[in-house]
């Protein structure tokens, strides 16, 4: 089965996100805690999701495709939706105890959960972890874009010592930077 994680936000109004689930009752099912909504369908209580406030999601046996509408819903619950997700996957089953692997052909790891140990909290602790990741993941992005759009100005100063922008310009680079760097902390 697949486990997805995306971060499809700068941050997530989980109480909205709650509302919106509990108001379709014949459909999903939802639980709040401080910083998480888990949710799964009515008719398909094995595949759950959980919503994390820092703008990710975290999905158990939900397939991409079936995930995809509902997260384009949910984006009106959002702060600063990002247009490119960040993702991860991984592929995960019951065995005789939890571990991680990277798969032997495909570029996916691989997933083993302990069959006794297997539980809504650990899948919860293990979406934790994800979460962080993939929003780290979508933190590097946005560092790999700026490195890229700044660079051949960076290059140019190094060279010839000055650059061919505005002050005003110089001002906004050096806001977008701060901004990302806000971000981060």
């Amino acid at each position: 089965m697949e486990c997805l994680s995306y971060c499809i936000a700068n941050s997530i109004d989980l109480a909205s996100v709650d509302h919106f689930f509990k108001a379709h009752p014949d459909t999903f099912v939802s639980t709040r805690s401080r910083d998480v909504v888990k949710f799964h369908y009515v008719t398909k209580p094995t595949q759950h999701a959980y919503f994390f406030n820092n703008g990710s999601v975290v999905c158990w046996g939900i397939k991409r495709h079936a995930i995809r509408p509902l997260l384009a819903q949910l984006t009106a619950f959002t702060d600063k939706p990002i247009k490119k997700l960040a993702h991860d996957e991984f592929s995960y089953h019951s065995g005789d105890k939890t571990t991680i692997q990277p798969h032997g052909y495909f570029d996916v790891d691989c997933l083993t959960i302990d069959q006794d140990a297997d539980s809504d909290e650990l899948r919860l602790s293990l979406s934790y972890g994800f979460s962080q990741s993939v929003k780290l993941q979508y933190f590097e992005m946005r560092i790999e874009h700026l490195a890229e759009k700044y660079t051949p100005l960076i290059e140019q100063v190094s060279l010839l010592g000055t650059i061919p922008i505005s002050r005003k310009r110089i001002r906004q680079a050096t806001g977008e930077i701060l901004g990302t760097k806000t971000d981060l902390n």
